[in-house]
């Protein structure tokens, strides 16, 4: 930092993709840290340093730092981590006793101009900027990082996503036509994904691939190396055409007549600008058309996704049912065995991988929002609760999100009052936002404070937004369902409603559902959520009395929907062969005992 002539240094979490999970040995922030979490800053002074972090990773922060070293900076869901970066830059500068300004250097290949703007209006006037690349962090690791895996290029059947890369250029050469653009730059990898009906298997817990696309008016050219992409993907993508990265840069410019580049400052880096830049083109700030194209689904997209949901109702489903069997028989269950079973199961229903780790939390552990690290010793126990919160990608590369609590062991087992309480409250937040009816043009924070109101009412609430978007990532916007979240709710798009309770000593409950939004029969002008999940709830933490007539029908209405499935799954890991056998056998008899779980024509698994 003293050679680049910095006082403090900005670390992101980011990539140079603006990912949200980005691989651990590629993390500049996990490496300078230890904190594994997928978000959270660093901000590095002389001195100190701080890990600033949202309410899911609080704990773990405070596991995988070093406190003589980190202080961590906790952001409630009122705040922004972005806020909290520039009260601690504004605290650092106060505290300075020099009369120089306090020079602070940040990552221009991991923020955006739009976060550099907001970073410069908030720090005040005593703090000079200074964009750095390469960041200060890569140079000091050095080249420690394998190789990374083969991009795993895949299409998926165009009828199966509704509209064809030739209809989303067509939409999108019209747009440029409007905006009066040679091209618009793409850096966000899961509009990438959509744009060229692609998907990838090189990145952890998502369906994309490492590249850069420019879209122009006859054109999609795809910066990515050559190399992975086979015969069979370039003949079934004609309309893509693929190069290598620096040759996509090299495009630009006079003389390739790329003159005026389409650039949103909110999802492109400042360091993509300055290579535009460095072409002689004209960087043009816009809002790129693709993330709402994406964010509002197609039918066929809609049905692929409900598809993929059905799946993981039944997989969810189906290892709480073994979970409860194998601890009511006095079998040692732990989170990682029941983490791991997850894991198998999705893969033995057809996912094609995770689309983020296993939150496999027993007790008080789910107190932690963000459990992320199951245990190999801590086994599950009769009669505590257990939070599991998963997803996969199947065919057509949409995540899947879905979070259960629940009771262990067998039906006899009974709930406390007080786990019975805490659960049919969170219960009636997720039912006030599953069945909310609202106006066109309602924002995200509207519906985030219905969801929490029968919290609310009982002094309770919970440190994390309400929900998020839902597609090719399981992380995406618009929408958004926070507090602040100013975008508006409109047909076609998919998200979670997830609120929970999370209680030191006691555990943690969350309930999350995946919905959409459809305009509401009968009521011209108005809008309602649609659920699109539905996993059974343990019916043994559902205290009825809490709940008014009107939820109680809704509730009944709403658990008919599910369609269960009988599937196979392989026995579960670190058992002896006898235990294998014995496992898989008991697990064909009880299924055989249960006529809800036998096939049902078009819904028998593969």
């Amino acid at each position: 930092m003293q050679q680049r002539g910095v006082d403090v240094l900005l670390v992101q979490s980011t990539d140079r993709y603006l990912n949200e999970y980005v691989p651990t040995d590629e993390s500049a922030r996990v490496w300078v840290s230890g904190f594994t979490g997928s978000m959270g800053d660093v901000v590095i002074a002389a001195d100190r340093a701080y890990l600033i972090v949202d309410g899911r990773y609080w704990i773990q922060a405070d596991r995988e730092t070093d406190p003589a070293s980190f202080e961590v900076i906790r952001v409630t869901h009122g705040t922004g981590i972005d806020d909290a970066v520039y009260d601690v830059v504004r605290s650092i500068a106060t505290a300075s006793s020099s009369k120089k300004k306090l020079r602070v250097g940040y990552e221009r290949d991991r923020i955006t101009p739009r976060g550099v703007e907001r970073l410069e209006a908030s720090v005040g006037d005593d703090v000079a900027l200074k964009p750095l690349f390469p960041s200060p962090v890569e140079v000091a690791r050095g080249d420690q990082r394998p190789a990374s895996p083969p991009a795993g290029l895949r299409t998926v059947d165009e009828r199966r996503v509704g509209l064809s890369v030739a209809d989303k250029l067509s939409s999108l050469s019209a747009w440029l036509d409007e905006q009066d653009l040679d091209a618009l730059l793409i850096q966000r990898l899961d509009a990438i994904a959509y744009l060229t009906n692609l998907r990838g298997s090189e990145l952890p817990y998502q369906v994309t691939f490492k590249s850069v696309a420019l879209v122009t008016r006859d054109a999609l050219v795809l910066g990515i190396d050559p190399d992975q992409v086979d015969d069979d993907v370039r003949r079934k993508r004609a309309d893509v055409e693929f190069v290598a990265e620096d040759q996509l840069w090299r495009s630009l410019g006079k003389q390739a007549g790329i003159r005026r580049v389409g650039f949103d400052p909110d999802h492109n880096t400042t360091h993509a600008r300055s290579m535009i830049e460095d072409r002689e083109a004209v960087a043009v700030a816009v809002s790129s058309p693709v993330g709402s194209m994406k964010a509002i689904k197609t039918r066929a997209e809609l049905k692929s996704m409900k598809d993929a949901f059905r799946r993981a109702d039944q997989v969810v489903a189906t290892v709480i049912r073994w979970a409860c069997a194998e601890v009511e028989a006095g079998h040692r269950v732990t989170e990682k065995m029941f983490a791991d079973r997850v894991e198998q199961t999705f893969a033995a229903h057809g996912a094609v991988g995770l689309s983020f780790k296993v939150i496999s939390a027993a007790g008080r552990n789910g107190a932690i929002i963000h459990y992320s690290e199951p245990s190999p010793r801590r086994a599950l126990k009769t009669g505590e609760l257990m939070l599991l919160d998963t997803g996969a990608y199947f065919d057509e590369g949409y995540a899947t999100d879905l979070t259960r609590t629940f009771l262990v062991g067998g039906a006899k087992t009974k709930a406390t009052e007080q786990q019975r309480r805490y659960f049919t409250l969170v219960l009636k937040a997720a039912i006030a936002g599953m069945r909310a009816v609202f106006p066109v043009g309602t924002r995200g924070a509207a519906l985030d404070a219905l969801v929490r109101a029968p919290l609310w009412e009982h002094g309770l609430d919970y440190a994390h937004g309400t929900g998020h978007g839902v597609g090719i990532n399981v992380h995406e916007a618009p929408p958004r369902i926070a507090p602040g979240a100013d975008t508006c709710l409109e047909p076609g798009q998919v998200f979670s409603i997830e609120p929970g309770l999370y209680m030191p000593g006691f555990g943690g409950i969350r309930i999350e559902n995946l919905c959409t939004v459809e305009p509401a029969p009968k009521r011209k002008g108005f809008l309602q959520v649609v659920p699109l999940t539905f996993c059974p709830l343990d019916r043994r933490l559902i205290e009825a009395k809490l709940l008014t007539a009107d939820e109680k029908m809704w509730l009944r209405g709403w658990l008919a929907k599910y369609e269960p499935a009988r599937i196979e799954v392989p026995p579960a890991r670190n058992r002896t062969a006898r235990g294998h056998a014995r496992a898989a056998k008991g697990g064909r008899a009880r299924a055989a005992r249960r006529p809800e779980d036998r096939p049902r024509g078009h819904h028998r698994s593969r």
